[in-house]
């Protein structure tokens, strides 16, 4: 008899792209870069790996702008931005997909930023 577990992966996605330009973020992202609403977040890539920071602060902003955070549950800790150029690099990075979740490792300065590894190699889900 050929059995399969049915959960497989039980690890949690603490990031998801999807090619809408959806950004979900979840808690432990947020409480780690001490991420409030109204952050703006950006991803610095280079050798194979990403890392995703606050690019600018809510105190610091003035207008509109792309990858903008925003809780995605009132009075959550869960957080959703909107950016199509992020989501794009991302999914096509993975092979076109159409949605890509993936869990994070710990944060880390890079570029003299507080950033935190978006651990693409082990992809937690996908579309």
């Amino acid at each position: 008899m050929n059995v399969k577990s049915i959960l497989g992966n039980t690890r949690r996605a603490d990031i998801s792209f999807h090619s809408s330009g959806k950004v979900d973020i979840s808690s432990r992202i947020v409480n780690a870069l001490g991420m409030v609403d109204g952050d703006v977040i950006d991803i610095m890539s280079g050798k194979g790996e990403y890392y995703l920071y606050v690019s600018l602060h809510a105190s610091d902003i003035c207008g509109r702008h792309e990858a903008q955070c925003h809780s995605s549950m009132r009075g959550g800790k869960h957080f959703r931005a909107w950016c199509r150029r992020l989501c794009s690099a991302i999914l096509s990075d993975c092979g076109g997909v159409s949605r890509v979740s993936f869990a994070a490792g710990e944060v880390v300065e890079v570029n003299g930023r507080k950033a935190i590894a978006i651990i693409t190699r082990n992809i937690i889900h996908h579309d």
